[in-house]
């Protein structure tokens, strides 16, 4: 729902208000819509693109140091970004910037040890399913990239812990689906009570 403060942050952001031992801790929302990891908004001449690629920001790895390590007070970072690194080429970015799920790993690496390097806890989050999206994402591939590197954040202990919203908001029949209660009806983002679900599976004891 539009305007209506149901974004995940927020959400989070009432459960450590509604926490005795964490009500002090506040909630920084740099999340872009569109953002990637590895690469700035390149949209190809010509496309529709060109009218609103421009606010989906800068790469994470170049905007990470000014949008979140320096903030005064960060303690600790949630990172759920990749999947706009897998859809966007060949969509709204040229196909000339695909990625590969080693390409993917190294940006997190990069985040992990600048956040390390001013002391902040990182946590990486799994990429959610976008099987049959209305946004041009999906396909054999990218679901093939999309495991890998769910695969590694789940299991390469690079990131202090993992939150994986992929086993959360998957079908169980489809797990390469958003489950319908979760999915928005684009098939790629989740509807309020996927956002809900997802800052409730946060757990608390990452933040105490």
């Amino acid at each position: 729902m539009t305007n209506a403060d149901h974004r995940r942050p927020d959400l989070l952001a009432a459960r450590f208000r509604a926490d005795h031992d964490l009500s002090g801790l506040g909630v920084l929302n740099e999340g872009i819509s569109g953002n990637r990891l590895l690469h700035d908004p390149k949209p190809p001449a010509g496309s529709d693109a060109e009218s609103y690629a421009a606010y989906f920001g800068q790469a994470a790895v170049r905007r990470f140091d000014r949008d979140v390590a320096s903030q005064a007070g960060a303690r600790y970072v949630i990172v759920l970004l990749g999947v706009n690194d897998l859809g966007h080429p060949g969509t709204s970015a040229p196909l000339s910037e695909k990625v590969t799920p080693a390409e993917v790993e190294e940006g997190y690496r990069r985040l992990i040890a600048r956040a390390h390097d001013r002391g902040l806890k990182i946590y990486g989050a799994t990429i959610t399913p976008f099987r049959d999206d209305t946004f041009g994402f999906y396909g054999a591939e990218h679901e093939a990239q999309r495991q890998e590197i769910n695969r590694w954040i789940r299991t390469s202990g690079a990131f202090d812990a993992v939150i994986d919203f992929d086993r959360l908001l998957r079908d169980p029949q489809q797990p390469d689906r958003l489950a319908a209660r979760y999915d928005s009806g684009d098939h790629l983002h989740p509807n309020d009570a996927g956002t809900a679900a997802m800052a409730a599976a946060i757990p608390l004891r990452l933040f105490r």
